[in-house]
């Protein structure tokens, strides 16, 4: 009997939690189309002005939050990538949206909520990454020469919300060099080496 009421149970366990998932709303909202860029390899400026007019038409009042090149697209001495991530918040909307950039294709997608610690990024910081690689490459050239590649992301302070530009250095595999260089995003001034 208690094989029996078991084998019936199991299957409307698994009835209600796929009725419970159908139901659920989607958190992960496509915001735009998908789009072919002309070149895959875009520059920190090209992709933050291209990032910041998708998600424009997308929400009018949005701020910048993050600004990332991923481990899938190193940062080149010209300052580009094929690789990015820029993420900005909409005060009225509670959301964010993540405009990325791979291999020749950009996706927006935008979920509800917090995008977490905004840097205090002021009107015209600093999104040249040519000059970003160059101090970079200034402080750790040892490790460019090691076969590690650079990666950078913007960041807040937890008390000020000083917003900066995080340099790493980074390997294929994941390992990071025991450096962390970080650059003031709004005047583009180094403000400190840490090595570990």
């Amino acid at each position: 009997m208690r094989n029996l009421v078991t084998s019936r149970r199991i299957p409307l366990a698994i009835a209600a939690v796929a009725f419970a998932l159908a139901a659920s709303p989607v958190l992960a909202q496509e915001a735009c189309k998908p789009v072919t860029l002309k070149s895959p390899v875009l520059k920190l400026d090209e992709v933050y002005r291209m990032a910041e007019g998708h998600a424009k038409a997308w929400k009018a009042d949005v701020v910048p939050a993050r600004i990332i090149n991923t481990i899938l697209g190193p940062l080149k001495p010209d300052g580009s990538s094929e690789a990015w991530t820029v993420a900005f918040f909409s005060p009225s909307a509670n959301a964010h949206v993540a405009v990325n950039t791979f291999r020749g294709q950009l996706t927006c997608w935008a979920q509800p909520g917090s995008a977490g610690r905004l840097p205090d990024l002021k009107p015209g910081f600093v999104i040249d990454g040519a000059k970003l690689y160059a101090i970079a490459k200034e402080h750790g050239d040892k490790y460019l020469a090691e076969g590690y590649f650079v990666q950078i992301g913007t960041a807040a302070a937890p008390s000020s919300r000083h917003a900066t530009w995080n340099l790493l250095f980074t390997k294929a595999d994941g390992k990071s060099a025991p450096i962390l260089i970080t650059v003031d995003a709004n005047t583009g001034k180094l403000d400190k080496v840490i090595r570990n």
